[in-house]
């Protein structure tokens, strides 16, 4: 029986599209939550701090080496500062994974980033071709 109420061909190519959209909102909803559960770890380089990035990109998870203590104020400062900054620039790797995962493509990454990526060329990476809303009732 079908659910199209009474629109034929029209009814089944609209259930498919919706339930492709609810497909990719699964999949959005899918790498929001990988990436609050992301924890990505930094080090400074001369090892002796290090300090983990979590999901809201929030700095935890700080230890310092005990050798550390013995540097001065500015030294220890900067080893900080660059266990920090490292962990951010894995983290930042680490998101960019997930999402080339998820749109299937760096291109489409990079686009996405830039915003010039438009819905069709999105849903066209997915097989699903907006501009015909008649594609699922030809069979």
């Amino acid at each position: 029986m079908s659910t199209s109420g009474g629109f034929g061909g029209a009814g089944g190519a609209l259930e498919g599209l919706l339930r492709q959209a609810q497909e990719q909102q699964r999949r959005l909803a899918d790498l929001q939550q990988r990436r609050a559960d992301l924890r990505v770890p930094g080090e400074s380089p001369d090892g002796l701090v290090r300090v983990v990035v979590d999901g809201e990109m929030k700095v935890g998870d700080i230890e310092i080496d005990a050798r550390a203590m013995r540097l001065d104020s500015y030294s220890l400062a900067e080893s900080l500062q660059a266990a920090i900054d490292a962990a951010y620039a894995a983290f930042g790797e680490r998101q960019q994974e997930l999402l080339t995962e998820t749109l299937g493509g760096s291109e489409l990454v990079r686009r996405a980033q830039e915003g010039t990526l438009t819905p069709d060329e999105w849903f066209r990476q997915f097989g699903v071709d907006l501009s015909d809303p008649f594609r699922g009732a030809r069979r």
